[in-house]
C-alpha cells in the first residue's frame, strides 16, 4: 500500500466524524453549554478510540521495523564472520602436507570423489589424526556453515526475503572452490561419524550439507 493511499485513508477517518456531525446538526457558536457539551462528548467518544488505535498501529510498525533492522544487522555480522572464517580456512588449506602437496590438494584427493558408502568404509582413525594435526579446519568449517545457515534462515523469512543467502553461498564457492567445499562437507560428515562411533551419540544422517546434497554421488 502506497504512502498516498495511507494518508488518504487517515484523512477520511479523521475528517468524516466531524463532517457527519456538522451535516446533521450544523456548526456554530451555540449559546447553550449543553450543545457544546454534546459536541465535546461526541468528538471525545469518536476520536479517543481512533487515536488510540492509530497510536498502537504506529508502535507496532516501529517495533516491526526495529525487528527487521535488528535481523539485518545480525545478517551483516554473520556475513562478516563468514568472510573471516573463509580467509582463515584458505590460510590453513594452503599449508603444505608434504613436498609440493597442500592440505587443499590432499583433501580433494582423499574425499572429493567419495560418496557416503565410501566414507562409511574409511578408517576413521585417519580422520581423527588429520583433525589432531589440523584442528582448525573442522571447527572453522562448522562455524562458516552455521553463519551460512543463519543467513539462509533470515533470507527465507517473508519479511526479510532477499538474495543474501545466494550471494553468500556463491562467495563461499568463489573463495574456496567447489571441490574443496564438497570435500569439507564430507570431512564434516566423517568427523561426526567418528564421534558417533566413539561416544555413541546420535547419527549425523539428518544434517543438511550445503555442498554435498546428494550423498550417493561423489
Amino acid at each position: 500500500m502506497s504512502r498516498n493511499i495511507i494518508f488518504l485513508i487517515l484523512a477520511v477517518v479523521l475528517v468524516f466524524p466531524v463532517a457527519a456531525y456538522v451535516y446533521q446538526f450544523g456548526l456554530g457558536f451555540w449559546k447553550e453549554s449543553s450543545e457544546w457539551a454534546s459536541l465535546g462528548g461526541y468528538i471525545g467518544g469518536i476520536y479517543a478510540p481512533i487515536l488510540t488505535l492509530l497510536t498502537l498501529s504506529v508502535l507496532c510498525v516501529q517495533i516491526y521495523l526495529q525487528v527487521i533492522q535488528h535481523r539485518q544487522n545480525l545478517v551483516s555480522i554473520q556475513e562478516a564472520q563468514l568472510t573471516e572464517y573463509l580467509n582463515e580456512l584458505n590460510f590453513e588449506l594452503d599449508k603444505n602436507v608434504s613436498d609440493g602437496i597442500t592440505l587443499r590438494t590432499f583433501f580433494i584427493n582423499i574425499l572429493n570423489t567419495k560418496n557416503i558408502d565410501a566414507i562409511d568404509e574409511m578408517d576413521l582413525s585417519e580422520v581423527f589424526e588429520l583433525n589432531q594435526n589440523y584442528h582448525k579446519l573442522f571447527s572453522m568449517w562448522c562455524g562458516a556453515m552455521a553463519c551460512l545457515k543463519y543467513i539462509k534462515t533470515c533470507s527465507n523469512l517473508k519479511s526479510l526475503e532477499s538474495t543474501h543467502y545466494a550471494i553468500q553461498k556463491n562467495k563461499v564457492i568463489a573463495y574456496m572452490g567447489p571441490q574443496i567445499c564438497s570435500s569439507l562437507d564430507k570431512y564434516n560428515y566423517a568427523m561426526l561419524l567418528a564421534v558417533k562411533e566413539l561416544t555413541g551419540q546420535s547419527s549425523s544422517d539428518n544434517i543438511e550439507y550445503e555442498f554435498w546434497i546428494d550423498r550417493s554421488q561423489s
